[in-house]
């Protein structure tokens, strides 16, 4: 939840006369992404770029969370919010193929 408005205020302050193109792209951008993040649904390899052939900074678990901020060809680049339990440090970031991602639900708590 605070992710997203943080991302709003930083798309209003974009809203400015001559820019309003650039707030609509980034608003699009934006919603690519789910806002609660993502899980692999494998064990999978993070990597140092978006292909297979990038070398692997190491492994993530079906229960290590991942936060996206960029897509290309098919891949995502992630941010571990929490440490890995292959021992990756959490904030380490690297690319997955989006085929093995599948997106967290979002809770509310009244």
């Amino acid at each position: 939840m605070r992710r997203m408005m943080i991302l709003t205020v930083a798309v209003a302050a974009l809203a400015l006369p001559g820019v309003g193109a650039t707030a609509a792209a980034v608003t699009v951008a934006a919603r690519d992404f789910n806002s609660c993040g993502y899980y692999p649904t494998t064990t999978v390899h993070l990597r140092k770029g978006p292909g297979a052939h990038y070398a692997s900074l190491g492994l993530l678990n079906k229960t290590d969370a991942v936060d996206a901020d960029k897509a290309t060809n098919g891949w995502y680049r992630v941010t571990l919010t929490e440490k890995a339990r292959s021992g990756l440090r959490a904030g380490t970031s690297g690319w997955v193929a989006k085929k093995y991602l599948t997106p967290a639900v979002c809770t509310q708590l009244n």
